[in-house]
């Protein structure tokens, strides 16, 4: 079993520092330029409407699926490393086009559909990882709470990168980040092996060409990956809460810029400022899980954090006062930054490692796709409810689905913490 213990002297020294590392400047990657860059060029560069936003985001939302679902399956073939590696390689060109073409809606539309299946890839083999690396549910609990705090301190530093490029120069100017930052990533990867001692028969089984995930074609792995998911409870409920929690978010994709120009009425250079705030709350939040117990680390505290998240949406988008909106996205990044490595560890400890990679995939896609539908229907609410008030009422989506969970999951704490075992 491999160390994970604190290295004397070189901060780089371990597997789990450089995967923090990479983590978070794949993070910093797309928070620099999804929100700031795709949708701040549309927004205030081009001045495109909600419809126009919403085009955008559901590409962008496809394209992750479709990356994560491919991901899984490459994953579960020839390991997070590989698949990592080549996916950051993929993002640095994106970064390239979307710098140096000339702004228009059709290069936009590009540039997010490739942003999404880069980063779908990259997100899946991210998530994976720490199951490649340990086995123990403390360690996955440690590893996953750090690289959680990663991505929470990339949502600082990405939209203030964002943020400042944009009030130096353009909202465009932000894909500079990503060649930058995706093969410094790279490069940590390519340092950071599987561990031999942890996944030696997943090892064995890849070089002999005898695993499920090498025998079997793609499209059967891909629904054994779905068949593993729903045939276990706590990752069919895993799925659902996730499916569930996120699908009134959706809303915020195409009508959060628009909120930030017509309601907040600030600059571009905010969608940086605020969604920075959100990094604050969501370090906060996944350093608080490194001091929760590995036993209640279950579904119903996942429940109680989609809650958080809820009502602190609610506080955001509930007035027209930056000072407000500041104080709900702190509440809200509390809420997401704690429920990432919480969901990290619960997937991996009730997963057998060789589908690892394919149930993430699924998980993920399930995220992803569920604010598909809302982005198609939130402009229409906007036009009843304006702007404004489709959020408030997304978010108290969120909040009741929230309860209901924590209603539902609230006596398996025990079934969680012991749910370890193959599928």
């Amino acid at each position: 079993m491999p160390s994970f213990s604190r290295p004397a002297g070189r901060p780089l020294s371990t597997p789990t520092s450089r995967l923090v590392l990479a983590n978070f400047l794949l993070v910093v990657c797309f928070t620099a330029t999804y929100f700031v860059g795709l949708i701040g060029c549309a927004t205030y560069q081009l001045g495109a409407d909600a419809l126009a936003v919403s085009a955008l985001v559901v590409l962008i939302n496809v394209t992750l699926v479709v990356g994560g679902a491919l991901a899984g399956v490459v994953t579960d073939r020839v390991g997070p490393r590989v698949t990592l590696m080549a996916s950051l390689a993929g993002f640095a060109l994106t970064g390239v086009f979307a710098l140096i073409m000339p702004l228009s809606y059709p290069m936009l539309a590009v540039a997010s559909a490739l942003e999404g299946l880069a980063d779908g890839f990259c997100g899946t083999a991210a998530s994976a990882y720490p199951r490649f690396l340990a086995d123990r549910p403390r360690e996955l609990k440690r590893m996953n709470s750090l690289c959680g705090t990663a991505v929470s301190a990339a949502v600082i530093a990405g939209p203030l990168i964002g943020g400042a490029v944009t009030t130096l120069a353009t909202n465009q100017a932000c894909f500079a980040t990503i060649p930058v930052a995706s093969l410094l990533a790279a490069g940590l990867v390519w340092a950071t092996p599987e561990a031999p001692g942890t996944v030696g028969e997943w090892r064995a089984d890849h070089a002999a060409g005898e695993s499920p995930a090498v025998r079997e074609g793609f499209w059967r792995q891909l629904a054994e990956g779905v068949r593993v998911t729903f045939s276990r409870r706590i990752l069919r409920t895993l799925f659902l809460l996730y499916f569930l929690g996120f699908f009134a978010y959706g809303a915020f994709d195409s009508l959060e810029s628009l909120f930030y120009r017509d309601v907040l009425c600030v600059g571009g250079e905010w969608m940086g400022w605020l969604s920075a705030c959100a990094g604050v709350g969501a370090t906060a939040g996944s350093l608080l899980v490194l001091r929760v117990s590995t036993r209640r680390l279950t579904l119903g505290t996942l429940s109680a954090l989609l809650l958080v998240t809820g009502v602190g949406s609610m506080v955001y988008v509930g007035t027209a006062d930056v000072a407000v909106a500041v104080a709900g996205q702190l509440i809200t990044g509390l809420g997401f930054g704690a429920m990432r490595p919480v969901k990290d560890t619960i997937l991996q400890r009730s997963c057998d490692v060789s589908y690892v990679g394919r149930v993430t995939a699924v998980m993920n896609a399930g995220t992803n796709s569920a604010g598909t539908l809302p982005l198609l229907v939130a402009p229409l609410l906007a036009n009843v409810l304006g702007v404004q008030g489709t959020l408030l009422a997304a978010s108290a989506v969120v909040a009741a689905l929230a309860a209901a969970f924590l209603l539902i999951t609230r006596h398996d704490g025990e079934n969680d913490a012991n749910g370890r075992g193959a599928c």
